[in-house]
């Protein structure tokens, strides 16, 4: 008889694979379901990067095993890019780490840096993937409140010192999600400080830091003494429209940086160079590409989220992401509200609840299909009479 581990009760089903059975459940009942639930984007990657793709496909060299820390060519290209947007030079040897997607990055750092007796700082509402290395370390988690009052940043002084005295690490990602919100120089000067006085790691998602909407995001680290205490997460899945290509990079402290990649080469052996070679090119055209990604984005919340508004939702503008996070028209708890959107209008959505206690009474849109499909969601979603739930 086969008996799981432990930790296997540690462990909800994982949000978004959920999300993708509820999908694929409606549609083998024979209706055509307009998916809003998970930011997966529909834009193809661009074909500059396909067509390079496939020639280093065919060079025999990049079929051998990749370097676990990622190929040279990338990590010299990922230091180029941050040179130059963020005017910060990353060393490619010692502060640079290639990930499968930031999301495996993610989960492997708290093997990096906690211990049982520490305690992991999560944002509420969360991406859930913040959770997973801190269960299997078996350090606790303390649940960070988000408020859409203060901008759904933190408010550091409202963390028990009792907590910050055993608190090791600290998630955090801007542009957020679930809700959209930015964090800007201002933020990240207080943070860094209190950071710094704490002695608390900071582990920021940077995952959307190319979707953003009015004013340019800013890493941590165009600030002095960053370098002492934090890492930054970043991807090609939203920047580049990559996300099954599975590729992203850490960048930061390089002892951090290091044992990440010692965790890494006991673990995995790296991505395809034919694809890290790729995500370099696209580094290196960034310009040319990354606009009109953007662009996109950005109209599709301004008309998302205005179509909402004009159906009685209450909407926080989104400064980034490709998400829109919104309180539902009348009370009743996010699940409900979704299910009730499922069958009424055929359009899924993902509660609030799913990334946390502080996500109850929104519901998350994903902005990642057609066109043609929002404008449809949009008017499905304007006819239902919420009166009837």
């Amino acid at each position: 008889m086969i008996k799981l581990s432990s930790n296997m009760k540690k462990f909800k089903p994982f949000l978004f694979e959920e999300l993708y059975r509820k999908e694929r459940a409606e549609r083998e009942k024979g209706r055509n379901v307009i998916s809003m639930a998970v930011g997966d984007p529909d834009i193809p990657t661009h074909q500059e990067i396909v067509d390079f793709a496939i020639k280093e496909s065919k060079n025999y060299i990049n079929h051998r095993y990749p370097n676990t820390k990622g190929n040279l060519n990338l990590r010299q290209a990922i230091s180029r890019w941050h040179e130059k947007r963020h005017g910060i030079k990353f060393h490619p040897d010692d502060e640079i780490s290639v990930l499968i997607g930031s999301k495996e990055g993610i989960a492997h750092l708290p093997f990096v840096v906690l211990e049982k007796k520490d305690i992991c700082l999560i944002p509420d509402p969360t991406y859930p993937t913040y959770k997973t290395g801190v269960l299997l370390c078996g350090s606790e988690i303390y649940n960070v409140s988000l408020k859409e009052e203060n901008g759904f940043l933190p408010d550091l002084g409202k963390i028990p010192q009792k907590v910050v005295n055993r608190s090791k690490l600290f998630f955090l990602n801007y542009p957020n999600n679930p809700t959209g919100a930015v964090a800007n120089k201002e933020f990240y000067k207080e943070l860094l400080k209190w950071a710094l006085k704490n002695e608390i790691i900071l582990a920021l998602d940077c995952a959307y830091c190319e979707i953003y909407f009015k004013e340019r995001t800013s890493s941590i680290f165009e600030l002095p003494q960053a370098n002492k205490i934090a890492v930054e997460f970043y991807s090609a899945s939203k920047t580049y429209c990559m996300a099954g290509w599975r590729i992203g990079w850490a960048v930061g402290n390089s002892k951090l940086v290091r044992a990440l990649n010692q965790v890494k080469e006991n673990i995995d052996s790296g991505q395809f160079n034919a694809i890290q070679n790729s995500v370099a090119y696209a580094l290196d055209n960034h310009e040319r590409i990354v606009p009109s990604i953007r662009n996109k984005f950005k109209e599709r919340a301004s008309f998302f989220s205005s179509a909402l508004i004009s159906c009685g939702w209450k909407v926080q503008e989104p400064g980034g992401s490709c998400f829109i996070w919104a309180k539902n028209p009348v009370k009743c708890s996010s699940s409900k509200a979704a299910v009730f959107i499922l069958e009424n209008a055929n359009v899924l959505a993902a509660p609030g609840i799913g990334f946390g206690k502080n996500g109850e009474g929104y519901i998350r849109f994903s902005l990642t299909l057609e066109d043609e499909l929002l404008i449809e969601s949009a008017k499905k979603i304007r006819n239902l009479d919420w009166s009837k739930i």
